[in-house]
């Protein structure tokens, strides 16, 4: 079956619009409320894990969850990120995108900390724009486009990345990072 048709079977598609200037800049009044009172930030999420992927009450959290991630990733309150992020996660960036000594898993809050530390000692500036996701159940693929200009040499670097997030009682349990879309979407879709 080509990944195109698995897309369609299975995936639902939520496009992205871009996020207001005033989003990416500060905390929304319930990302002030979560960071005060994670458990209640829990408890919603686990009601809306239980959603049917194709229910539009679950298509637009999703699309404003991950924009208001994305959003203070962008601006490094990590803080607001880490309240989506199971404290026993694990993060396996694409190697292509890290150094060959690299670690390639990263455990826990700490060790996305220590991956976001890596990132921003090679880039000045370094954002991910999402510009949609493909929703599929407990799994979700996020289409982003990574940018950043490099702390040393000063190149601008501009590369799509797919990033598959799974979700367990609604929390981030894992992520991975590929440059290849087919790649993402098989491991979205056709992992147990």
């Amino acid at each position: 079956m080509s990944q195109e048709r698995v897309e369609i079977v299975r995936g639902t598609r939520i496009a992205l619009r871009r996020g207001s200037e005033r989003a990416s800049r500060r905390r929304s009044i319930d990302q002030h409320l979560y960071v005060r009172v994670p458990r209640l930030y829990r408890l919603l999420v686990r009601g809306f894990a239980r959603l049917p992927a194709r229910s539009r009450l679950r298509r637009v959290t999703l699309a404003r969850a991950v924009r208001l991630a994305y959003a203070a990733a962008n601006r490094r309150d990590f803080d607001v990120v880490l309240l989506g992020w199971d404290p026993e996660s694990e993060y396996r960036p694409s190697s292509e995108l890290m150094p060959p000594d690299a670690e390639s898993v990263f455990h826990g809050h700490d060790g996305y900390l220590r991956l976001w530390r890596y990132w921003l000692d090679a880039f000045d500036d370094i954002r991910w724009e999402p510009e949609e996701v493909l929703d599929f159940g407990d799994r979700f693929v996020v289409s982003t486009e990574q940018r950043g200009r490099g702390s040393g040499s000063g190149v601008a670097v501009t590369q799509p990345v797919f990033q598959v997030f799974t979700l367990r009682r609604g929390l981030v349990m894992r992520q991975e990072d590929f440059l290849d879309r087919a790649k993402a979407l098989e491991a979205a879709s056709l992992r147990g």
